[in-house]
């Protein structure tokens, strides 16, 4: 079984390529060399009876290969010769190893195939069971590797989805009492015992319904979606947040641009990149939009005057739960920009984040059109 890998492997099939290549190249060569110089031979020979031609006697004639071979049109022969091998060598190695290496390109593209958030990808396994015994093991290795991988993230993935399920109710029930139970109560220390209870309750909850759509897998649903619209659906949405921070929102419209696209997962993208330069902007803040048509793409900018973010966090900002620092941690949990990103994956479109200069930050939202 060893002798038989061992036979399969790359290693020596290079070596084989190689010892046999080298042989035919010198052999091929001393050939070709030879056979220029009994040419050459042939030539001085009948020069010579050319001009002797009425000799009768008998003459011995010695040549001289060194002599010959140190003759230029010899040595420019040999040159010829030499690079010509050479590189037919070479030519025939370069293809010998594309041939070896022809199942790595196969299982190279089989991983560009796979995505951790659709399992359907995770079908078609990735063995390779013809080529070298180095690529077969190496398919097996990764493809074992990758189901076990799998297996965690989607028992963690469902955990996350069930207990945030087991959570829902309790939480709603919870919210609907306080809510009860305030309007019943009027002493203003129990009030505002309550009130600050519905706040973390409230909070809670979007942090169970951010942690189920996180888990969800995102189904594409393609449609015509106007994006002028869109973006005034969700400032009429976040209304009372922009005037409980008395934050000047400016929504610079371009001409109605329609994208085929998914209505939800844009609306929810969108949603969660304005929400976040609400949250993190200062008192009395500014927050301004713009869109701008790029022939073949739509870039959405959002920019405020907020906190900022540094260029070591901007980096990180799109990891799940990471938080840039205490004023960041009490208005979210972490998870709104990571949905973002999973978002904009689904949608094939690309996020940046940049300063805006002298305080604040620029969110670049750029989908394509088709």
């Amino acid at each position: 079984m060893k002798d038989e890998k061992f036979y399969k492997s790359i290693v020596f099939k290079l070596i084989s390529s190689v010892v046999i290549i080298f042989i035919a190249m010198i052999t091929i060569t001393n050939y070709m060399i030879n056979q220029k110089q009994n040419q050459m031979t042939d030539e001085l020979l009948d020069n010579f009876k050319q001009w002797m031609p009425n000799y009768q006697n008998s003459i011995v004639v010695t040549v001289n290969n060194a002599h010959l071979q140190s003759s230029a049109d010899f040595k420019i022969y040999t040159f010829i010769v030499t690079v010509v091998v050479i590189l037919i060598g070479s030519l025939i190695f370069s293809l010998i190893i594309s041939k070896i290496l022809a199942p790595l390109k196969e299982l190279q593209k089989n991983i560009g195939k796979i995505d951790i958030d659709k399992p359907e990808t995770f079908a078609e396994k990735l063995l390779i069971e013809e080529g070298s015994s180095e690529i077969v093991d190496l398919s097996e290795s990764f493809n074992n590797l990758m189901a076990r991988i799998y297996r965690d993230y989607k028992r963690q993935k469902d955990f996350s989805a069930n207990v945030a399920h087991e959570l829902r109710t309790p939480v709603a029930v919870m919210k609907a009492q306080v809510d009860v139970f305030s309007r019943k109560n009027q002493d203003p220390e129990t009030k505002d015992f309550l009130e600050r209870m519905d706040k973390s309750l409230e909070k809670l909850k979007n942090l169970i319904e951010a942690v189920l759509l996180f888990s969800k897998n995102q189904e594409i649903n393609i449609s015509d979606v106007s994006i002028n619209s869109l973006i005034e659906e969700i400032i009429f949405d976040l209304e009372d947040k922009i005037s409980a921070k008395n934050i000047s929102l400016n929504f610079h419209k371009n001409k109605d641009i329609c994208l085929k696209t998914d209505d939800a997962l844009l609306q929810r993208l969108l949603f969660n990149i304005i929400e976040n330069s609400i949250k993190y902007n200062v008192e009395g803040g500014k927050i301004d939009i713009f869109i701008k048509d790029l022939d073949d793409k739509l870039q959405i900018d959002v920019i405020d005057t907020g906190i900022g973010i540094s260029d070591e966090q901007k980096e990180k900002i799109f990891d799940l739960f990471y938080q840039v620092d205490n004023s960041r941690h009490k208005e979210g949990f972490g998870i709104g920009l990571s949905l973002c990103k999973q978002i904009a994956d689904s949608l094939k479109a690309k996020i940046e984040v940049s300063d805006n200069l002298p305080k604040g930050s620029k969110f670049s939202l750029i989908l394509k059109k088709s």
